[in-house]
């Protein structure tokens, strides 16, 4: 057993050095350094990007708002990741209401249209109204869901960023002997 990789006991928080540094370079690249202000946003708008019917073009947003804005690459990106091929479902579900609403239009049928003829091409002419009111009402919705989602990730996240600083900071300060504990 001897001569392996040191593995610290359960409940140990001793870290080798190389995982310090990996720890460190890690926090720093997700925004340790930048005030809270700054990672929430970044966090925020990608959820607020994920949230968009523009699938396929998230990332390119992503990544070109965090440029012009002057945030935090990766937290955007982290964002985006909200809304994926698992989640979409539920939000096209709440969206489509939303949208509906939202624009004042009637709920469409689309359980009565011809299923069995979807391959065919008299299909596609009988559904295509519908089909186009429905999108439409599903990015409505999404757009909507989108402002109230990324608005609602920025004041949480803030809020807990900075609880989280300051229990840190609470943490760090001199103890009564006048030394301070320096966390991970």
């Amino acid at each position: 057993m001897g001569g392996g990789r040191h593995c610290p006991t359960p409940g140990s928080t001793t870290l080798t050095p190389a995982e310090r540094s990996f720890k460190a370079r890690f926090l720093h690249m997700l925004g340790r350094d930048s005030p809270p202000e700054v990672v929430a946003a970044s966090f925020a708008i990608g959820v607020a990007i994920s949230f968009t019917p523009l699938i396929g073009l998230h990332w390119v947003i992503a990544l070109l708002l965090a440029f012009a804005l002057k945030l935090n690459k990766v937290d955007v990106l982290l964002g985006t990741l909200v809304v994926n091929p698992l989640t979409l479902p539920a939000v096209g579900a709440v969206a489509l209401p939303i949208g509906r609403f939202l624009l004042q239009a009637r709920r469409e049928a689309i359980a009565h249209l011809p299923w069995r003829e979807m391959f065919r091409r008299s299909f596609w002419t009988a559904a295509g109204p519908t089909m186009r009111a429905v999108g439409a009402q599903i990015a409505v919705g999404m757009f909507a869901l989108s402002l109230l989602a990324g608005a609602i990730t920025y004041v949480v996240l803030l809020r807990l960023i900075r609880r989280h600083r300051a229990k840190l900071a609470a943490t760090a300060a001199p103890d009564v002997a006048g030394e301070g504990v320096e966390p991970d």
